[in-house]
């Protein structure tokens, strides 16, 4: 049992490391605000990753299919991940310019909610736990109970969780090494990243159609 609750959390910190709009995000808050705000975005994000794992465990997977619902989640993603990049942007740019205000980025409700709509807006995160999760938790249930099967569950959001930590903690301290300028070309390059994903989403919505 214990090898088994191991897998699922390295199985949490292998969907949550590669660089996505996530992990973006959590880096350009955490650059500009510190710990807190790095970490809440993360908690967003990973309320979205518990829906998915609850829609999954109860078997209301299929509603993701249609491509209808796919369209509309490549849409909002390209919007708001288009937003989010455009402002980190302005931000970097006016570190560079020296005439940044801490208030751009927002309180902690504004980061919570960013980090949320970035994961339940992103495909990617369907091609996991639809994927990935959905294949893994009908292996899981043909050797385990329903309920060992959803403590295995909560070990992959242990493992996002410590991911996610690992982040913030290192954005939070690594910040203080750097200048206003230096934090200003990763900010603007953390928003141009975020841009390229949304024209990345775009580009998958209007392959629907196609």
């Amino acid at each position: 049992m214990f090898g088994a609750i191991i897998q699922q959390i390295v199985l949490g910190i292998s969907l949550a490391a590669p660089v996505g709009p996530i992990n973006i995000e959590m880096l350009k808050r955490g650059i500009e605000r510190g710990f807190w705000h790095a970490w809440i975005v993360g908690i967003g994000g990973m309320t979205a990753d518990i829906l998915f794992m609850l829609l999954i465990y109860f078997g209301l997977s299929s509603l993701f299919m249609y491509t209808y619902v796919q369209a509309f989640m490549y849409c909002t993603g390209f919007f708001l991940l288009f937003y989010l990049g455009f402002q980190s942007v302005k931000q970097g740019i006016s570190h560079l310019n020296m005439e940044y205000k801490k208030e751009e980025v927002g309180g902690l409700k504004q980061s919570f909610m960013a980090g949320f709509f970035i994961a339940i807006s992103n495909p990617l995160n369907l091609v996991f736990w639809f994927g990935i999760y959905g294949s893994t938790l009908s292996s899981l249930l043909t050797k385990v109970t329903k309920q060992e099967a959803f403590l295995y569950s909560l070990c992959i959001i242990v493992g996002i969780i410590l991911w996610n930590l690992n982040i913030a903690f290192s954005v939070h301290f690594g910040r203080t090494l750097l200048k206003q300028k230096a934090l200003g070309y990763i900010t603007a390059g953390a928003g141009i990243i975020l841009v390229g994903y949304s024209i990345h989403f775009a580009y998958k919505a209007l392959q629907l159609f196609t």
